[in-house]
């Protein structure tokens, strides 16, 4: 039977990892670390937003999604997905195997899989599993999950409270709809990801487009119907663009994950702290004894 009872959150490990690290790395290096060195400013803050997250949504079900070291299917379809990006300082990567630590330690249910991005399995989950969805990203493509149960949550950085992007307010956000976000990064690409779409098409005629013909299919349907500036461009860069979509559609039945719910209940552990105090993380300490 289905529980439509669940709250479950759902968060994109990487992002939170990264956006904790940078949010607290200031250009001359200096980040917090314990008494012997050990950096730990990306594992508290981590943590600090975690637990704002929890208290926030208050789940009965959690899963924390990373991306796995080496290669992802993506990349076999285009070999310079995600080419480009700067490498990160190593105080990051020990950080990273703190943090899964420390999830285990609390009982914090989180997985990777090497060939899927931490985004199929959020998507797998979303898809699969009853209740109402909380996506913790900022990633674009997690957007085509928006539905009338899953919702993306963030921080506005002005306001500094929690956002919901929802079925419901999406289409005034983005003119276009959850299932069109593959459709518009076909067209407009997406640059942090090293995906180029069509070259010379822009966000806002990405979007008069879709509103227009509906998906990126129709549009090269109707190609003939468009400026000539505008049909010249796309038929120049067809397959980069077929390719751009194809890489940004979420898998949302990974086979080699669980979809039980039972295994992503949020049960913590409260005594599992020996890593946090090992980093000497006590505020954390302090958080996950009042919870």
């Amino acid at each position: 039977m289905k529980n439509n009872q669940n709250r479950i959150l759902l968060v994109d490990g990487n992002y939170l990892m990264f956006q904790s690290f940078y949010g607290t790395y200031t250009p001359n290096g200096y980040i917090m670390r314990n008494s012997k060195g050990i950096p730990t400013n990306g594992t508290h803050m981590f943590f600090m937003i975690l637990f704002n997250l929890i208290n926030n949504t208050s789940p009965t079900h959690i899963f924390v999604a990373f991306d796995a070291a080496g290669k992802t299917k993506r990349h076999e379809i285009y070999p310079e997905y995600k080419d480009g990006r700067s490498k990160a300082p190593e105080e990051i990567f020990v950080q990273f195997n703190h943090v899964k630590q420390i999830l285990n330690e609390l009982n914090i249910p989180h997985n990777e899989l090497i060939g899927h991005e931490a985004d199929d399995l959020v998507g797998t989950l979303a898809k699969n599993l009853p209740g109402k969805k909380f996506i913790y990203s900022r990633d674009k493509d997690l957007l085509q999950l928006v539905s009338n149960d899953t919702a993306i949550i963030f921080k506005d950085n002005k306001t500094k409270s929690y956002e919901l992007i929802t079925q419901e307010n999406f289409k005034n956000i983005y003119e276009i709809k959850p299932s069109q976000i593959p459709d518009f990064k076909g067209l407009a690409g997406d640059s942090s990801d090293n995906l180029h779409g069509i070259r010379g098409i822009g966000e806002k005629t990405a979007i008069k487009l879709i509103n227009k013909y509906g998906s990126f299919e129709n549009i090269i349907q109707n190609v003939n119907e468009l400026t000539p500036s505008l049909s010249l461009k796309i038929k120049n860069d067809l397959e980069n663009g077929i390719i751009c979509k194809k890489l940004a559609i979420i898998n949302t039945n990974v086979g080699e994950i669980s979809k039980n719910e039972r295994d992503y209940e949020f049960n913590l552990i409260k005594s599992g702290t020996q890593t946090l105090k090992e980093l000497e993380l006590n505020q954390i300490l302090n958080i996950i004894e009042m919870n």
